[in-house]
Protein backbone atom coordinates (compact mmCIF):
# COMPACT_ATOMS: atom_id res chain seq x y z
CA UNK A 1 0.00 0.00 0.00
CA UNK A 2 1.18 3.48 -0.77
CA UNK A 3 -0.78 5.49 1.76
CA UNK A 4 1.72 8.32 2.16
CA UNK A 5 1.10 9.60 -1.35
CA UNK A 6 -2.36 11.08 -1.83
CA UNK A 7 -2.14 10.78 -5.61
CA UNK A 8 -3.52 7.32 -5.02
CA UNK A 9 -6.90 8.70 -3.97
CA UNK A 10 -7.77 8.49 -7.67
CA UNK A 11 -7.21 4.75 -7.50
CA UNK A 12 -9.52 4.58 -4.51
CA UNK A 13 -12.21 6.44 -6.45
CA UNK A 14 -11.87 4.01 -9.36
CA UNK A 15 -11.94 1.13 -6.87
CA UNK A 16 -15.19 2.53 -5.44
CA UNK A 17 -16.84 2.53 -8.87
CA UNK A 18 -15.59 -0.95 -9.81
CA UNK A 19 -16.47 -2.41 -6.38
CA UNK A 20 -19.94 -0.87 -6.52
CA UNK A 21 -20.48 -2.37 -9.94
CA UNK A 22 -19.30 -5.84 -8.84
CA UNK A 23 -21.31 -5.94 -5.61
CA UNK A 24 -24.45 -4.50 -7.24
CA UNK A 25 -24.31 -6.97 -10.12
CA UNK A 26 -23.87 -9.86 -7.71
CA UNK A 27 -26.70 -8.65 -5.45
CA UNK A 28 -28.98 -8.16 -8.44
CA UNK A 29 -28.18 -11.63 -9.74
CA UNK A 30 -28.99 -13.13 -6.33
CA UNK A 31 -32.28 -11.23 -5.95
CA UNK A 32 -33.54 -11.67 -9.50
CA UNK A 33 -36.34 -14.17 -10.06
CA UNK A 34 -36.27 -15.72 -13.55
CA UNK A 35 -39.51 -15.57 -15.52
CA UNK A 36 -39.85 -19.35 -15.42
CA UNK A 37 -39.93 -19.29 -11.59
CA UNK A 38 -42.36 -16.40 -11.20
CA UNK A 39 -45.81 -16.90 -9.71
CA UNK A 40 -48.83 -15.17 -11.20
CA UNK A 41 -50.36 -12.18 -9.40
CA UNK A 42 -47.05 -11.31 -7.71
CA UNK A 43 -45.01 -8.26 -8.65
CA UNK A 44 -41.36 -8.73 -9.60
CA UNK A 45 -38.60 -6.31 -10.48
CA UNK A 46 -36.52 -6.67 -13.60
CA UNK A 47 -32.79 -7.25 -13.30
CA UNK A 48 -32.16 -3.60 -14.21
CA UNK A 49 -34.67 -2.43 -11.61
CA UNK A 50 -33.01 -4.45 -8.87
CA UNK A 51 -29.62 -3.18 -10.00
CA UNK A 52 -30.81 0.44 -9.93
CA UNK A 53 -32.20 0.03 -6.43
CA UNK A 54 -28.95 -1.48 -5.12
CA UNK A 55 -26.40 0.80 -6.80
CA UNK A 56 -27.15 3.99 -4.85
CA UNK A 57 -26.82 2.74 -1.24
CA UNK A 58 -23.86 0.52 -2.10
CA UNK A 59 -22.13 3.42 -3.85
CA UNK A 60 -22.57 5.74 -0.88
CA UNK A 61 -21.38 3.05 1.54
CA UNK A 62 -18.25 2.62 -0.58
CA UNK A 63 -17.77 6.40 -0.76
CA UNK A 64 -17.92 6.74 3.02
CA UNK A 65 -15.94 3.64 3.88
CA UNK A 66 -13.70 3.42 0.84
CA UNK A 67 -12.66 6.98 0.22
CA UNK A 68 -12.96 8.47 3.70
CA UNK A 69 -11.89 5.66 6.04
CA UNK A 70 -9.63 3.61 3.79
CA UNK A 71 -6.81 6.22 3.53
CA UNK A 72 -6.87 6.57 7.32
CA UNK A 73 -6.55 2.80 7.79
CA UNK A 74 -3.88 2.52 5.09
CA UNK A 75 -1.83 5.31 6.67
CA UNK A 76 -2.17 3.80 10.14
CA UNK A 77 -1.02 0.39 8.93
CA UNK A 78 1.74 1.91 6.81
CA UNK A 79 3.13 3.86 9.78
CA UNK A 80 2.65 1.36 12.62
CA UNK A 81 3.07 -2.07 11.05
CA UNK A 82 5.29 -3.88 8.61
CA UNK A 83 3.44 -3.32 5.34
CA UNK A 84 5.51 -5.23 2.77
CA UNK A 85 5.27 -8.75 1.47
CA UNK A 86 2.90 -11.44 2.65
CA UNK A 87 2.93 -10.17 6.23
CA UNK A 88 1.82 -6.73 5.06
CA UNK A 89 -0.90 -8.22 2.88
CA UNK A 90 -2.22 -10.24 5.82
CA UNK A 91 -2.18 -7.09 7.96
CA UNK A 92 -4.24 -5.22 5.36
CA UNK A 93 -6.69 -8.11 4.97
CA UNK A 94 -7.23 -8.28 8.74
CA UNK A 95 -7.68 -4.50 8.94
CA UNK A 96 -10.24 -4.47 6.13
CA UNK A 97 -12.05 -7.46 7.68
CA UNK A 98 -12.32 -5.51 10.94
CA UNK A 99 -13.50 -2.47 8.98
CA UNK A 100 -16.19 -4.66 7.43
CA UNK A 101 -17.35 -5.98 10.81
CA UNK A 102 -17.46 -2.50 12.35
CA UNK A 103 -19.25 -1.14 9.27
CA UNK A 104 -21.83 -3.92 9.43
CA UNK A 105 -22.53 -3.17 13.07
CA UNK A 106 -22.82 0.56 12.34
CA UNK A 107 -25.19 -0.05 9.43
CA UNK A 108 -27.40 -2.37 11.48
CA UNK A 109 -27.57 0.20 14.28
CA UNK A 110 -28.31 2.95 11.72
CA UNK A 111 -31.25 0.96 10.34
CA UNK A 112 -32.27 -0.06 13.88
CA UNK A 113 -32.05 -3.71 12.89
CA UNK A 114 -29.87 -5.17 15.64
CA UNK A 115 -31.25 -8.61 14.77
CA UNK A 116 -29.53 -8.33 11.36
CA UNK A 117 -25.98 -7.63 12.55
CA UNK A 118 -24.69 -10.87 11.02
CA UNK A 119 -26.28 -10.11 7.64
CA UNK A 120 -24.96 -6.54 7.47
CA UNK A 121 -21.54 -7.59 8.76
CA UNK A 122 -21.28 -10.32 6.13
CA UNK A 123 -22.30 -7.87 3.42
CA UNK A 124 -19.84 -5.25 4.69
CA UNK A 125 -16.98 -7.76 4.93
CA UNK A 126 -17.68 -8.88 1.36
CA UNK A 127 -17.68 -5.27 0.19
CA UNK A 128 -14.46 -4.49 2.07
CA UNK A 129 -12.70 -7.50 0.55
CA UNK A 130 -13.90 -6.63 -2.96
CA UNK A 131 -12.69 -3.06 -2.45
CA UNK A 132 -9.29 -4.24 -1.17
CA UNK A 133 -8.77 -6.66 -4.07
CA UNK A 134 -9.78 -4.08 -6.68
CA UNK A 135 -7.55 -1.49 -5.01
CA UNK A 136 -4.55 -3.85 -4.95
CA UNK A 137 -5.05 -4.81 -8.60
CA UNK A 138 -5.28 -1.14 -9.62
CA UNK A 139 -2.16 -0.25 -7.62
CA UNK A 140 -0.25 -3.12 -9.18
CA UNK A 141 -1.33 -2.09 -12.69
CA UNK A 142 -0.45 1.55 -12.01
CA UNK A 143 3.01 0.76 -10.67
CA UNK A 144 3.84 -1.64 -13.51
CA UNK A 145 2.79 0.99 -16.03
CA UNK A 146 4.73 3.67 -14.19
CA UNK A 147 7.86 1.48 -14.09
CA UNK A 148 7.56 0.85 -17.85
CA UNK A 149 7.18 4.56 -18.58
CA UNK A 150 10.19 5.52 -16.47
CA UNK A 151 12.68 2.62 -16.22
CA UNK A 152 15.06 4.64 -14.02
CA UNK A 153 12.47 4.91 -11.28
CA UNK A 154 11.97 1.69 -9.33
CA UNK A 155 8.92 2.22 -7.18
Amino acid sequence: MYAKDYRYIGMKIIAVFVSTLILSLYGSWRAYTPESDRVSDVGYYSFGGIFAIQVVPIFFAFIILGIMLSPFIDTMIFNKFHSEGVKGLITFVIAYLLLGVVSGIMISIFFRRVDSILFFSTLSITGAMIFLVVQLVLQDMFHKRRAMDDPKQNV
